[in-house]
């Protein structure tokens, strides 16, 4: 079990890209303005951090979210209409892994950011085109 753990790892971080490879403006603005800018040890220990972090930059163009359990939530819920930004926690535990993979598959998610610990799901209802992102922290 831990051999696949690592396995899992070590291809998310060959896999993954940095901010200067994101294409859109607005997962740009929030990788160099929000994350990056803060502790990655403070990120992981408490996601609601991130999650002030970004209200403050988002505060008038996106509606924030933050879900502790995935599993919790009606899959249909995710592509609501409205612009948000959804902070997802522990998204690569077996079970949520699979149901994560499942919402980002959905046409109407426009962007998904996968940052192994945690996702991001951001719904604006113009001017994204469908992309998902690996990102490392």
């Amino acid at each position: 079990m831990m051999i696949y753990k690592v396995f899992r790892y070590v291809s998310f971080f060959v896999s993954s890209i940095d901010q200067y490879s994101v294409h859109s403006p607005i997962v740009f603005k929030l990788l160099i303005e929000c994350i990056y800018k803060l502790d990655k040890k403070l990120i992981l220990k408490d996601l609601s951090i991130l999650e002030k972090s970004i209200r403050d930059i988002y505060l008038d163009e996106f509606e924030v979210n933050y879900i502790d359990n995935i599993l919790s939530i009606n899959i249909s819920e995710f592509a609501l209409k409205g612009d948000r930004i959804i902070i997802i926690k522990n998204i690569r535990k077996k079970n949520e892994y699979y149901l994560w993979k499942k919402i980002i598959l959905d046409n109407k998610i426009k962007v998904s950011l996968d940052f192994y610990y945690f996702g991001l799901i951001i719904n604006k209802s113009k001017n994204l085109q469908k992309q998902d992102y690996q990102i490392r922290l």
